[in-house]
């Protein structure tokens, strides 16, 4: 990393994805986001994260994407299967921004707007990426051979689609960790859900003032009264809910989940399932 701390003139320099498992590193690469400055990202970077990529019609680049995988299940009786979860949203998040930033609409999306999707691909790459990392050999399988290309090109076909499904998906990404949380037993594990809670939190607050939903009120839809309950509580799904919204997309090829993709739900001792909240257009 090459930048000192409050010197906002300079770009933040990140050589190697290892970096930002540091503390310090990722609050400085925070800071300097909400600051407005600018993070340079090295091709080594990417270089380490995107070994390979989906094949997007109109875009030329690399055509040697992984192969699709099946039968996708979760044994969510332990923190690594509740990682196992996320790494699957994350891993859709970062291929589907990877799209986006590819894609021939992306040109229809003024300045400001493609530097935050932008930035969305890169955030997404990292948490996939440090997810990955965090498991190890528990890991998923790369899932970007199993993306709906079909699907994936209707959803790329427009600005307003595009954005609509980044709203799910960042929605989703919330909720799904509000469901998991309870469930953590190890207190480090809660701290980096939460963490990654509240990024993916900013990225629909940021997504809705871009584009707010249909009926609500721009002004205030970056944290609208539709996506929290009737006593104040954020959006929340428990992980069969979340599957459910992910299947729902279409975006996965059929058969990459299993018939029953939860093996095994979380035990009583982990915690107890509460009442799902979910808008209906996020």
């Amino acid at each position: 990393m090459h930048k000192k701390d409050g010197d906002q003139d300079e770009p933040m320099v990140i050589g190697s994805a290892t970096e930002l498992m540091f503390p310090a590193t990722r609050r400085s690469f925070v800071r300097t986001l909400l600051a407005g400055g600018t993070v340079v990202m090295l091709p080594s970077v990417f270089g380490a994260c995107e070994r390979r990529e989906i094949t997007i019609p109109g875009y030329d680049g690399p055509t040697d994407g992984p192969d699709p995988v099946t039968g996708v299940s979760f044994d969510l009786r332990s923190d690594v299967g509740i990682f196992r979860l996320l790494h699957a949203n994350e891993q859709l998040e970062a291929a589907f921004y990877t799209a986006v930033v590819s894609s021939a609409a992306f040109s229809s999306f003024t300045a400001d707007e493609r530097e935050v999707f932008v930035d969305l691909r890169d955030t997404e790459i990292i948490h996939r990426e440090f997810v990955r990392t965090a498991l190890g050999s528990q890991a998923l399988p790369d899932l970007r051979g199993s993306i709906n290309m079909t699907t994936l090109n209707s959803i790329l076909s427009s600005k307003a689609s595009i954005i609509a499904s980044a709203r799910l998906f960042e929605h989703v990404g919330v909720a799904a960790l509000n469901g998991a949380g309870k469930y953590l037993q190890d207190a480090r594990n809660l701290l980096v859900a939460g963490k990654f809670a509240s990024v993916e939190a900013r990225h629909a607050a940021a997504l809705r003032d871009m584009a707010p939903p249909a009926g609500v009120n721009a002004n205030t839809s970056f944290a609208g009264d539709d996506i929290i309950d009737g006593t104040g509580r954020d959006v929340k799904l428990e992980a069969g809910a979340v599957l459910a919204k992910l299947a729902s997309t279409n975006l996965l090829l059929a058969g990459t989940l299993a018939a029953a993709p939860i093996s095994n739900a979380p035990s009583a001792a982990q915690g107890v399932a509460t009442a799902d909240f979910f808008p209906v257009n996020p």
